[in-house]
């Protein structure tokens, strides 16, 4: 029998990824400026993402400008979707990175590409090394000793300094001096949060830098809205034009970074959304609406109608609880939707109410009832252990409202004859920079198995619920690239250049465990950049409690 040659450096064919690829405008990959775009994934979560294929759109629509795409997909140097040039031929490559365990995947590229991981070891002739995305804005330090340029905050408000930057300054070093200088960005050359007096820092809200948001003013003016730039089947949301909804969140969760990150809830007009799934309907008939709050625009019922009357099938993100109504069900059930996603986060009223999101498991099933009534199928309920005060009596009531859910899950199933299925999505808390729980450690281990032990026996007992994989691991590496400075450098290079997690986390022991199991005291070190939105006071108070 013949052996295949081994070939571990083949390029990737993008080929059949172009094919595939339905763009609602012509983007021309030639111009007199080029970008490269790099989502630090594959295709599929890049291309799933709204705000890297926002970007892209953007980027084209400047005169002059174009943009190629890069993912991880691949061996060898990465080529760009468009063209098949290298990563390396460009003098300026923007990462968009949502996701802290990406940052291993943008050093596996810039390694990849021959690009030095470092940008002290850099010179004048490699490309500069930008980074966004929410990442950026949640606390970029971790990453301050690769990257040359954060962006701070939305692309329509980054990308025109950004982009003039780039235009008109003779060279690298001019374009971080001028950047520096401007709001919306960190420069770690320039800026040296942690080599200051933090407190001097936090005292003075003039000298912290400013993340640009996207405001209530700005989304209610023409050409603010984000949506889909390129429909493809090869992402999470196949065939479908995104559209984004709103940003924001009325529930202040204080373990979400979404609610004191983003700033008030704000919602995009319904004229400009019904005039996006028009445009939408030039190349595909599926639109999906996201946002944190999806259901709770003001004019989500008249949405859906009309998106439905125009031939759109229609799909939503998740929904507020408080939002599921009988006209947003009907609505999307008559697109076609049978699947919903609420998010309850625990299985008890008390612990709710502390985190800060005080709903009842009353009301809850209420609307449980009532979504298996509209004729859904499949229910997704998402929830968090590892909370601050957590006993296993709240854990057990996971069970508990999974099991209540159930109940009625089958009771519309003796009516309809047709059996549904509930996912009970289970993750550990990570106290995330910006949110009231920005302190508080990460629970420990030992708790944390005790806790899925007794939820995956329970599930298990439980017909037609299933329960994902939780890994304490992963939440532990997770934590401390959320919540390190510059210090998480070094393991993030190592697990980039191939050491197992594992090795890493026993490597770096006395580094990692003070930043994950540790409480903060004090000013945190992120608090160097502060948002400018209406709300910017009640953010600084909430993230200094």
């Amino acid at each position: 029998m013949k052996t295949r040659k081994h070939t571990p450096n083949k390029p990737h064919s993008w080929a059949p990824f172009r094919a595939d690829e339905r763009p609602l405008h012509k983007f021309s990959p030639h111009g007199e400026h080029n970008l490269a775009l790099a989502y630090a994934n594959t295709y599929h979560v890049g291309m799933s993402s709204l705000g890297f294929q926002r970007t892209y759109q953007l980027v084209h629509a400047r005169s002059g400008w174009s943009c190629e795409r890069f993912f991880t997909d691949g061996a060898g140097p990465p080529l760009s979707v468009e063209t098949d040039t290298p990563l390396s031929n460009f003098s300026a490559i923007a990462f968009s990175v949502s996701f802290e365990q990406d940052y291993v995947h943008l050093l596996q590229m810039l390694h990849r590409a021959g690009i030095p991981l470092r940008r002290s070891q850099r010179t004048p002739w490699h490309p500069l090394v930008i980074m966004g995305g929410s990442c950026a804005a949640i606390n970029p330090l971790p990453m301050a000793d690769f990257v040359d340029l954060f962006a701070l905050g939305a692309a329509e408000n980054i990308l025109p300094e950004l982009l003039g930057a780039l235009e008109s300054e003779p060279n690298r070093g001019a374009v971080l001096e001028r950047l520096a200088a401007a709001p919306g960005f960190f420069v770690p050359q320039h800026h040296d949060p942690e080599g200051q007096a933090l407190g001097t820092l936090l005292d003075s809200p003039n000298a912290k830098l400013e993340k640009l948001e996207l405001s209530a003013e700005q989304m209610r003016a023409p050409g603010h809205l984000p949506m889909t730039a390129i429909v493809t089947p090869r992402t999470e949301f196949a065939n479908k034009a995104l559209i984004e909804m709103s940003r924001g969140c009325p529930e202040k969760c204080r373990y979400c970074w979404a609610t004191f990150g983003m700033g008030v809830f704000r919602w995009h007009p319904k004229e400009f959304i019904l005039d996006a799934i028009h445009r939408a309907r030039e190349v595909t008939d599926q639109v999906g609406f996201v946002a944190t709050a999806v259901g709770d625009h003001p004019e989500i019922e008249e949405i859906l109608w009309e998106a439905q009357e125009l031939g759109m099938r229609a799909a939503v993100s998740s929904i507020r609880i408080p939002a599921v109504t009988d006209g947003v069900l009907a609505a999307l059930h008559a697109s076609g939707d049978r699947s919903i996603t609420l998010a309850p986060e625990t299985g008890n009223d008390s612990l709710r109410a502390k985190m800060g999101k005080p709903l009842t498991n009353a009301l809850l099933l209420d609307k449980i009832q009532h979504i298996f009534a509209a004729g859904f199928t499949q229910l997704k309920l998402y929830f968090i252990i590892g909370l601050p005060g957590e006993t296993m009596e709240d854990v057990q009531s996971i069970l508990d409202l999974g099991e209540q859910a159930r109940q009625l899950m089958l009771a519309q199933a003796a009516k309809s004859s047709v059996i549904g299925h509930i996912h009970l999505g289970t993750n550990i808390l990570v106290p995330k920079p910006f949110t009231p729980w920005q302190r508080e450690p990460m629970d420990d281990p030992r708790s944390l198995k005790k806790k899925i032990a007794l939820l995956k026996k329970g599930v298990a007992k439980m017909a037609n619920v299933s329960m994902g994989s939780v890994s304490i691991r992963q939440t532990l590496w997770q934590t401390f690239i959320s919540r390190a400075g510059s210090n998480a450098g070094e393991p993030i290079e190592k697990r980039a250049l191939g050491m197992p997690l594992g090795q890493v986390l026993r490597t770096y022991e006395e580094r990692i465990q003070p930043e994950v199991f540790e409480r903060f005291e004090g000013h945190c070190r992120w608090h160097f950049m502060q948002q400018r939105t209406s709300n910017s006071r009640r953010l600084s108070q909430a993230s200094a409690g």
